[in-house]
């Protein structure tokens, strides 16, 4: 495949951001696709542009090709700026994007939000579906947090959040806390994958502890961000004065300048803080600490994230005290490698490390635990290999199983060809009943006149239907049957009349105009019919593009059971011919006036 990369971070930039996009640009070219990534001009996370050339530049990474835009960037790490660094990221990729050769897939790594923007007008363009990396559950997390205030703004930021979200083929999520928010506010579970960070287990590698010092030496590597709730290592050090430990802080952020100029004005001179390393500088960093420290706030959302950096840390087989919850302290828990406190408790914090201090044994035991877990489910080389394979499903969905479509010949330019003429004359020969029973659907009940759905056509590729809807808003995107008892009282008054009358199948002759369907043909199975459409497969029926009416609607419709309509699909299959289809048409047109059949 060839796939379309849009990230605004990435190597050289440090990070857990550029390095994601690095190990998945990695993987898919492992893959055997082909990868155009488009990003930023370095900048992250100093906010200083570390080039000033031309406003675009094409370079190769690693034999991929790669191509720079200009953006915003500025150390002054304020609300608006930030927001014009996106935007700014956003409207400059956004030609690149559009051109070049016409992409599989278009891989999207945010926030920021606007990229998503940007990803899926290229995925427009490029005619292929979009699949989202959602690394941060943004902005719903910063307004949680108090790190935006609820408005007008935020409002803005969470539509254009849920706006991408929607259009996207696949939603790749970071954590299970983040899956579980986006599955609540209504997305669909089936398009949402879980791939954790990880560490890159080729260059995290274990080491032999150190050898002792003087000084007992406590590792914190990472962003420094607002959500890392950093100042209870301040609130610790200054418990441990005098104890011997020492604290590196590694990394750069929004928060490290406060923080350092707060643990200047307390005097604590056990602190030191270092900038931001490239992964092969930082691992032996890592390795010559005596144990690894990482924070987060004490919030329920901060329970939603998992910091990179333990991944890190495990691999290289440092004993972690991590004052965390949730998602995070269930992998610190399972990995063995770690002790687990409560954030924001310097006191507790302080008495874990002062006993590991004190039991070199201990220390040992959870330093050994580390580096095999992580290799077993959390290497960032079969973490790529995940989404390698989500990128491939979305592809194959988009695009159908490549089977020939049915049927083929004369018989087939003549179908192609009545299809398209008659759908343009039922659309403008019936379009006032459209617009009046658009007009009744409006009155009937609150919600749009027309429901559009995912279904499953030609070659199992999925498309979206039009028909008028006939159910209460927010039913449940489910087969009938599968909706349950309440399935009944969910249909409206005019709902029912237009089931009966099939009227509310009409808006299908767009659908036959596109070409995702024909006037006869297999009714469309809904994307989440596994069954149905496994046994269509098998039998080779999805050679047909699906039908607004077909052989199993006027032999019993809902009356048949699933295997009687795949047997009459399958036998309109084997004897369909123009007169088949005509004999179906009058018939489905006796179907309306007599009952027969109808749901």
């Amino acid at each position: 495949m060839n796939v379309l990369f849009v990230t605004q971070y990435f190597p050289p930039e440090t990070g857990a951001a550029p390095a994601r996009a690095a190990h998945f640009a990695r993987a898919l070219a492992r893959a055997g696709h082909e990868v155009r990534i488009v990003t930023g001009f370095p900048n992250h996370p100093s906010g200083e542009l570390k080039s000033r050339r031309a406003p675009h530049a094409r370079e190769t990474w690693e034999g991929l090709a790669l191509e720079r835009v200009w953006l915003y960037a500025s150390p002054k790490k304020t609300a608006w700026r930030r927001l014009w660094n996106h935007l700014s990221f956003a409207a400059c990729a956004l030609p690149a994007a559009l051109a070049g050769p016409r992409a599989d897939v278009v891989l999207a790594s945010a926030p920021p939000l606007f990229l998503g923007v940007t990803a899926w007008l290229a995925a427009r363009r490029h005619r292929a579906p979009l699949v989202l990396d959602m690394r941060d559950d943004w902005p719903h997390a910063a307004v949680a947090l108090g790190e935006l205030r609820e408005g007008a703004v935020t409002r803005m930021l969470a539509g254009v959040a849920s706006f991408i979200q929607r259009r996207a083929e696949r939603i790749v999520t970071v954590t299970p806390g983040m899956r579980r928010q986006f599955e609540g506010r209504g997305l669909d579970a089936r398009r949402i994958e879980l791939i954790t960070n990880g560490a890159d287990t080729d260059t995290f590698t274990p080491a032999p502890p150190p050898n002792g010092g003087p000084d007992f030496t406590v590792l914190y590597a990472g962003t420094h961000g607002l959500v890392h709730g950093m100042e209870v290592i301040l609130d610790e050090a200054e418990r441990l004065r005098g104890s011997g430990i020492r604290f590196r802080l590694v990394g750069d952020g929004v928060a490290k300048a406060p923080l350092a100029a707060a643990a200047a004005a307390r005097g604590l001179d056990a602190i030191a803080f270092e900038p931001s390393l490239p992964p092969e500088r930082l691992v032996g960093t890592i390795r010559a600490a005596d144990v690894c420290l990482a924070t987060t706030r004490d919030h329920p959302f901060c329970g939603e994230t998992i910091p990179v950096k333990l991944f890190d840390y495990l691999a290289c087989g440092r004993p972690v005290v991590a004052a965390v919850l949730g998602d995070a302290a269930e992998v610190v828990e399972a990995s063995g490698g770690g002790v687990v406190v409560r954030p924001g408790d310097g006191a507790e914090l302080a008495a874990a490390l002062l006993a590991l201090r004190d039991d070199p044994a201990r220390r040992a035991a959870l330093a050994a635990r580390g580096p095999a877990w992580v290799a077993a489910g959390y290497s960032r080389r079969a973490l790529g290999e995940r989404l390698a394979a989500a990128l491939e499903a979305a592809h194959r969905l988009a695009r159908g199983r490549g089977v020939p479509v049915a049927p083929g010949g004369a018989y087939g330019f003549a179908k192609w060809w009545l299809d398209r003429f008659g759908a343009v004359a039922g659309l403008i020969a019936l379009s006032p009943v459209l617009l009046a029973i658009a007009i009744l659907v409006r009155l009937d009940s609150p919600g749009p006149a027309l429901f559009r759905q995912r279904r499953s056509g030609q070659g199992s590729r999925e498309f979206t239907m039009v028909k008028f809807r006939t159910m209460r808003a927010g039913t449940p995107d489910l087969a009938t049957h599968l909706i349950g008892a309440e399935a009944a009282s969910r249909v409206t008054t005019l709902g029912a009349f237009l089931r009966r009358s099939s009227l509310d199948e009409l808006p299908q002759l767009w659908n036959v105009f596109t070409a995702d369907m024909s006037l006869v043909g297999p009714r469309p199975a809904l994307w989440n019919q596994d069954d149905l459409i496994a046994m269509r497969q098998e039998r080779g029926i999805d050679a047909l593009r699906p039908g607004v009416t077909g052989w199993a609607q006027i032999n019993g419709r809902d009356a048949i059971s699933m295997v009687e309509k795949v047997r009459a699909d399958h036998e309109y299959l084997e004897r369909m011919s123009l007169a088949l289809d005509l004999s179906i048409l009058l018939r489905t047109v006796g179907v309306l006036f007599t009952g027969k059949g109808a749901r």
